[in-house]
């Protein structure tokens, strides 16, 4: 039998003459999704698909089993990468997944679907709600979950690939369909700073993908508990991942600690000379706190308060004693 390969078409026997018709089958091979430029080989010969992302075999009619093979079963192609899949319309479903498909026939013309796996090039990118750049140090990486139910965690800023497209064979037809995925978290410092599940995005129509994280400012005003004047010397703020960032105090008592993730911190005034002063702060805004400090001065003054108290309900009591010890005499 001789071949003869013509613009993705490959012609199995010699041309028909009126003397000796010959039945032809054609046996065509389509791609999922539709690609240009995919080799397939029919019992050794090759034949690449064209435009339509369609490739044709053409043989005569008999009744032998034939063998069919995808030959590109990887691919780049413009930023994406192709994977073979699966077949559909071979006949046998137990050679479904099998790269070489054999015993197809040559008796009537048919179609047979080979579905690729496809994969995206893209790049995270994080901003804060006023659309500013979040620098990588401080959100390194985001978790993303697929519509099939897989996780991934990616690295912010750095090109990663992910599915774009999957085969689905539904009613013994087989086509691909977009991979959805959704924002599970975006870490910093301990905590998550991203809704899960609210930002979506898919590869196959998105590769720049921007996700929002909120950072917030802390500002701490520290005030003498009694006398209302700045105290202290610094703020010392606990982060929810442990860590400790401390900012001194200006001199109206205040500091503000800038680009704070939603979450739960501790503030503590230090410097002040008399108790601690220690709140605990759930951070989900721009947010002022004021935190009273018990000063010596403080303490010096409820002391006298007691003393002065003390000292009076004495006297009372001495002269409570004495007019009873009058009314009695």
């Amino acid at each position: 039998m001789r071949w003869l390969a013509l613009a993705g078409v490959v012609l199995a026997g010699l041309a028909p003459s009126p003397a000796a018709a010959v039945t032809t089958i054609t046996v065509t091979v389509r791609t999922a999704p539709q690609l240009a430029g995919v080799a397939f080989a029919f019992d050794g010969q090759t034949a690449v698909t064209g435009a339509d992302g369609t490739a044709r075999f053409i043989g005569a009619h008999d009744f032998a089993g034939h063998t069919l093979t995808v030959v590109d079963h990887e691919l780049a192609l413009k930023g994406r990468k192709f994977t073979f899949a699966r077949w559909a319309g071979q006949r046998d479903p137990d050679q479904a997944f099998r790269r070489t498909v054999q015993g197809l026939p040559l008796r009537r013309d048919y179609t047979v679907t080979a579905a690729f796996t496809a994969r995206f090039r893209v790049t995270v990118r994080c901003v804060d709600q006023d659309r500013r750049a979040v620098p990588r140090e401080r959100v390194p990486y985001v978790t993303v979950r697929s519509d099939t139910g897989s996780t991934r965690r990616v690295p912010v800023g750095r090109p990663v690939w992910l599915d774009g497209l999957l085969p689905v064979y539904r009613k013994s037809v087989l086509a691909s369909r977009r991979v959805g995925y959704a924002l599970l978290s975006a870490d910093a410092y301990g905590t998550n700073t991203a809704d899960a599940g609210r930002q979506r995005f898919e590869p196959a129509s998105d590769q720049d993908i921007v996700f929002t994280t909120p950072f917030h400012d802390l500002t701490v005003s520290a005030r003498d508990a009694v006398f209302g004047s700045a105290a202290g010397q610094a703020v010392r703020v606990t982060l929810p991942d442990g860590s400790v960032r401390e900012v001194p105090l200006a001199a109206d008592g205040a500091a503000t600690l800038r680009d704070l993730p939603h979450g739960q911190y501790r503030v503590e005034v230090t410097g002040g000379r008399g108790l601690r002063a220690v709140q605990q702060v759930r951070l989900s805004r721009a947010q002022s706190v004021r935190v009273r400090v018990v000063s010596r001065a403080d303490l010096a003054l409820a002391a006298a308060s007691v003393g002065v108290l003390a000292a009076g309900l004495l006297v009372i009591g001495r002269r409570m004693r004495r007019r009873r010890g009058g009314e009695h005499g």
